[in-house]
């Protein structure tokens, strides 16, 4: 990118960084104006066009909410012109947020669900618009790592409901410390989002990486073993 458009780029992930710490008591304004910015921006809006060509907003909404996770396409491209349109339903109330994300992320309380939702939608779709401005096209980013396999659906839809699951377990101890939840919290979102981008490399590295904070955390060894299990069915550990 040249530097008009890192100028463009960085200041559209401050609106999204404001987005996540403005929680959801915040969420109405802070996704309001990460939309306004989007619209005043010529450079953004035409690349929103092009993503949107050909691309049927609908059917894909709709399959993306079906079942109990919220699936993203495959391709840049794709994410793009799907979380901005829910976005803009969201804004408008033709989505109604608090039940959306009650749904699709469930938690003990809306700020762990709307944390599940920024890290699983916001910051996908600031990397997806990150390549869409960079014209990284899917070939493209596939000779950059070819050694780095995508990620099967078939792993996505056992595991992403686990993690889930053992979000909300974890979100639910009350004998575990404040900064040891905040640290399995960040170790999850970072599996659950690397699964999302759907590289096998990534998903390893995070998989790792939870095992080893979560090395002392006995009850949620079997959610461990669980992941584990499917990974090595996958042939991704």
């Amino acid at each position: 990118m040249d530097e008009s458009m890192q100028q463009i780029y960085a200041e559209l992930a401050a609106r999204c960084t404001r987005v996540k710490e403005g929680k959801y008591i915040m969420s109405g304004n802070t996704i309001a104006s990460l939309l306004r910015y989007i619209s005043s921006q010529p450079v953004l809006m035409s690349r929103l066009e092009k993503c949107n060509y050909g691309f049927m907003y609908s059917s894909e909404l709709e399959t993306a909410m079906s079942g109990g996770i919220f699936k993203l396409p495959l391709g840049s491209r794709k994410v793009v012109a799907l979380i901005t349109g829910l976005l803009f339903e969201l804004d408008r109330g033709t989505i109604n947020f608090h039940n959306f994300i009650k749904k699709y992320y469930r938690a003990s309380g809306v700020d762990t669900s709307f944390d599940m939702f920024v890290n699983s939608v916001i910051m996908p779709y600031l990397m997806a618009f990150k390549n869409v401005l960079a014209d990284e096209s899917e070939d493209a980013a596939s000779e950059d790592a070819p050694d780095d396999n995508a990620v099967s659906e078939g792993v996505k839809e056992q595991l992403l409901p686990v993690i889930m699951q053992f979000t909300e377990a974890v979100a639910a101890d009350n004998a575990i410390t404040d900064d040891a939840r905040e640290d399995f919290f960040t170790m999850l979102e970072g599996l659950y989002y690397s699964l999302e981008l759907s590289r096998a490399k990534m998903v390893k590295a995070m998989f790792l990486g939870l095992t080893g904070v979560m090395r002392d955390y006995k009850n949620g060894a079997h959610f461990i073993r669980a992941i584990a299990t499917v990974l090595k069915q996958y042939a991704i550990i």
